[in-house]
């Protein structure tokens, strides 16, 4: 998983302000698929700001949010007070330490494991295999792509965001966080070659319109802030909403929003 500060300070502020969260649709989805039920024990890795963890804790017994940015795990818990919501635990660690929730946890007892637009931070295929004895038969895991990153539409917006931000961070690569056709066909692929059965894909598709703040929010919380001081990156912000004002004058971005949820399944028998 992401390296410690990734994920710290202003950009978990902005993560827990202004990125994209679940819908009821996607959310109700994912409980009918597992049959969740007072009972369940869900797993929400790379949990971030929460906000899967904590609208999936309304049809599971408990859910565990699971995150190495401790910045990120308190938006978690104010998120989840705020909500009234009292069944959801917090725990500070990476992917590479899933094999210690077996003495926390027991054995086959997840009913399932969500990953929302966090796997291409991790070993995949290490984190495939490792869940599979915290799996309970007929439990599984859920890679979800929640649309894709703001630098991939295909918009002018888009590409004064992409051209001011190298401008001022130097080269950027633009990654598409394992939101790619070909990234989700490799996830299926380690999947299957893990014994995972039922290895398919949901798909939702929606557009969804942010105001200028929203759309910037939404950049800065993956956008390396490390590379910049306070005072450029004042700048840098200044800079940007002239290029974006002027790509999109009427201030209404409206991105396209496909979901993908792959699922796979550990046999019952």
């Amino acid at each position: 998983m992401s390296t410690p500060g990734v994920f710290d300070g202003a950009t978990a502020d902005d993560y827990a302000e202004y990125r994209r969260g679940y819908r009821r649709t996607e959310i109700e989805f994912l409980a009918r698929e597992f049959a969740l039920r007072e009972r369940s024990k869900v797993l929400d890795l790379g949990c971030g700001t929460g906000q899967l963890t904590v609208p999936l804790a309304a049809y599971a017994g408990c859910v565990l949010g699971l995150d190495p940015s401790a910045d990120m795990l308190t938006h978690g818990r104010k998120r989840a007070k705020e909500a009234g919501v009292g069944n959801t635990a917090w725990l500070l660690g990476y992917d590479s330490d899933l094999a210690d929730l077996d003495a926390l946890l027991g054995e086959e007892s997840l009913s399932l494991v969500t990953i929302g637009q966090a796997l291409h931070w991790m070993a995949a295929e290490t984190v495939f295999t490792t869940l599979w004895p915290l799996l309970e038969p007929g439990g599984g895991i859920a890679v979800i792509a929640n649309g894709t990153p703001v630098w991939t539409q295909d918009e002018p917006w888009a590409d004064a965001l992409r051209e001011t931000a190298s401008k001022w961070l130097g080269p950027l690569r633009f990654p598409a966080c394992g939101s790619s056709r070909e990234e989700r066909a490799a996830y299926a692929e380690l999947l299957v070659r893990a014994g995972y059965t039922g290895v398919g894909e949901q798909r939702f598709d929606y557009r969804e319109e942010a105001g200028i703040d929203e759309f910037i929010g939404s950049f800065y919380s993956a956008a390396p802030r490390d590379r910049l001081a306070a005072e450029q990156w004042e700048l840098f912000d200044h800079d940007l909403r002239q290029a974006l004002s002027a790509a999109q004058p009427d201030g209404r971005f409206c991105e396209a929003v496909p979901v993908r949820i792959l699922i796979g399944r550990k046999p019952k028998g």
